[in-house]
């Protein structure tokens, strides 16, 4: 039911009385002006988001990989969130700071453990999301090797909040 349909019908009479306003004068030579008698707010328009730069968006991006989330229509939503609202950027921001930094170039890795392995039907084999050089049958997770594009797996624990 709709507001004028309440009024007209008297529905507001039991909930709501109505006071008429008082009017306030000054006795004074000059006319007063509505800044003494009240303030008025006024409702800015709010300032377009800046453009994500290369460089955040690569985070977010190290983020969902970090996540294990490779679903091209969940990335393609949480980027465009993050261009559109400041809000959504800074909450994806501040969870890609929680991204482990990749690797040096020094260590020998095992494929196993990184996020960019993706096993197939056999128990040992699989193959690097990233593209890295492997042999025809895929990589075995156990082999340490050295990758550039390491990401160790999310540690997973029991008393995490």
């Amino acid at each position: 039911m709709t507001l004028s349909t309440l009024i007209e019908k008297g529905g507001l009479a039991k909930l709501a009385t109505a006071t008429p306003a008082t009017l306030a004068t000054q006795e004074a030579d000059q006319s007063v002006t509505v800044a003494p008698v009240a303030t008025v707010a006024v409702a800015a328009s709010p300032e377009p988001p800046r453009e994500l730069s290369a460089k955040e968006e690569s985070s977010v991006r190290a983020w969902l990989a970090h996540i294990e989330e490779r679903d091209p229509e969940t990335i393609a939503e949480v980027l465009s969130k993050c261009h559109a609202t400041t809000d959504a950027r800074a909450y994806f921001l501040k969870r890609a700071e929680a991204v482990p930094d990749p690797v040096s170039i020094n260590e020998r890795v095992t494929c196993g453990e990184c996020v960019h392995f993706e096993r197939i039907d056999h128990p040992r084999l699989g193959h690097c999301v990233k593209g890295e050089p492997e042999a025809i049958a895929g990589l075995w997770d156990t082999d340490h090797r050295y990758c550039e594009r390491y990401l160790p797996m999310p540690v997973q624990s029991d008393n995490d909040p």
